[in-house]
């Protein structure tokens, strides 16, 4: 069976599904693992990665959103969800827009926890958005933390209770 999101939650086996949202310009992401069988909605994973943390620089809401086909399919909620906070969508025609690339380097990284509890994905997914933030950015004169901080307008945070409820 090949495991994709929308049949992960119909095979008898566990498996972890990443989120991750990535800044397109600086390529800082911030990303959580999720096992198939406890998945979060969607909008709670985002107003996490949008909110202030203590170990990941990246937050704020943005202007444009860009979310895979598959994603909006299994999670039907939120093209609605984002587009009440004042965020416009831009249309996905590649894997390679939506960030296929970063998934595959979060993936490997996870990978190192293989034959751990499955708490240490979720350590190894913190682990690895604040490892790629310390990495050179692709203009290679900063890291990519250091990009970002340094271009990022005036951060808007989302409201106390969005997401959450979802």
């Amino acid at each position: 069976m090949e495991i994709r999101l929308d049949n992960v939650t119909q095979d008898e086996r566990t498996h972890l599904v990443h989120y991750l949202l990535r800044d397109h310009y600086s390529g800082l992401f911030f990303a959580e693992v999720a096992t198939s069988d406890r998945l979060m909605p969607v909008e709670q994973f985002l107003a996490r990665a949008w909110s202030r943390k203590s170990d990941c620089v990246f937050c704020g809401i943005p202007d444009l959103l860009a979310v895979p086909m598959t994603v909006e399919a299994f999670f039907p909620t939120v093209r609605k969800s984002v587009a009440e906070l004042g965020i416009r969508f831009l249309e996905v025609t590649s894997g390679f827009q939506a960030g296929v690339r970063d998934i595959r380097t979060v993936e490997g990284y996870v990978a190192l926890a293989c034959g751990e509890p499955i708490e240490n994905a979720s350590l190894r997914a913190s682990q690895i958005t604040r490892v790629n933030a310390e990495r050179k950015s692709s203009h290679g004169l900063e890291d990519k933390a250091s990009l970002w901080l340094g271009r990022v307008p005036p951060v808007r945070l989302p409201p106390e209770r969005w997401g959450r409820e979802a």
